[in-house]
């Protein structure tokens, strides 16, 4: 008889490890691959701060993030 494992439908606690988690590399669409990016501040807003990442060989704007 195979164990079934329990799950919980309650979000699991984040770890502080991910609070400031970044991208170092994304897919851009013009190099057709993944490479490496900057992280660039946007603007602040009363909800935290929006980031633009770009790749570092085009400058393509390839992903973007929005901190609490």
């Amino acid at each position: 008889m195979a164990a079934r494992a329990a799950y919980s439908n309650s979000q699991p606690e984040e770890s502080a490890s991910y609070e400031k988690f970044s991208a170092s590399q994304l897919y851009c669409a013009k190099c057709k691959q993944a490479m490496p990016v900057k992280e660039r501040l946007l603007l602040y807003i009363p909800g935290g701060e929006m980031f633009d990442y770009t790749c570092v060989k085009c400058g393509t704007s390839v992903g973007s993030r929005k901190t609490k």
